[in-house]
């Protein structure tokens, strides 16, 4: 009994990265320069068409601050003034919006991410590996950060209250984000590079050949 226990254990650590392999190797295969761009377009229109529709559910006409998620962290104070300045019909708007559109918002930015470093390290995937994945990181981040605010504005909609440690943590996984932001921001960038770089070196290549 306790030998196929330990078998199955160890199944199931193989089919974890069996499954994020294939998963990688799937955008790597499958990402172009038409499907990133595709992506992009995509992108573009669910944030000024949708995002910023839903979001004016929720927003003050003289407001700094439109949206928690949008600063480097926050603390308890900035949550407590944020709701408050805001009506319960405005507060349930905006727990839909971290619930539903923000959270499809996330899973649109990640596959456009996704798929532009795939298409970009594609010559280079089997030296950086699940690298092209890395975008998912800031999806699951956001994710978890809409959830708590969510749950923060419904309890604030019950008592008037919100919990210390969740705003704590709500904080760190807006943080977490926008570091994973930056870093497939740079990762991007760097791929241009590389990508630009390629390209001038097989032209002079194929110069000198000719």
């Amino acid at each position: 009994m306790i030998g196929k226990e330990n078998d199955t254990k160890q199944e199931g650590r193989l089919i974890k990265p069996l499954l994020v392999s294939r998963l990688s190797h799937f955008f790597y295969q499958n990402s172009g320069i038409f499907i990133a761009v595709f992506f992009t377009i995509v992108f573009i229109g669910y944030l000024f068409f949708i995002m910023m529709g839903k979001a004016a559910g929720f927003e003050l006409a003289d407001g700094n601050i439109k949206s928690l998620g949008t600063s480097f962290g926050f603390d308890h104070a900035d949550i407590i003034v944020f709701l408050a300045a805001r009506t319960d019909e405005m507060i349930n708007a905006y727990i839909n919006f971290n619930k539903v559109w923000d959270t499809l918002f996330g899973l649109i930015y990640g596959l456009m991410y996704v798929v532009w470093m795939s298409f970009l390290f594609k010559s280079s995937a089997q030296k950086v590996g699940f690298l092209n994945l890395f975008p998912f990181a800031q999806v699951l981040f956001d994710w978890l950060e809409n959830y708590a605010l969510a749950s923060l504005a419904n309890q604030y909609l019950v008592d008037g209250m919100i919990s210390l440690p969740i705003a704590k943590l709500a904080s760190v996984f807006c943080m977490l984000k926008w570091v994973c932001s930056g870093l497939t921001s740079t990762l991007i960038l760097v791929g241009i590079i590389l990508t630009i770089a390629q390209a001038i070196k097989n032209k002079k290549t194929n110069i000198v050949n000719k």
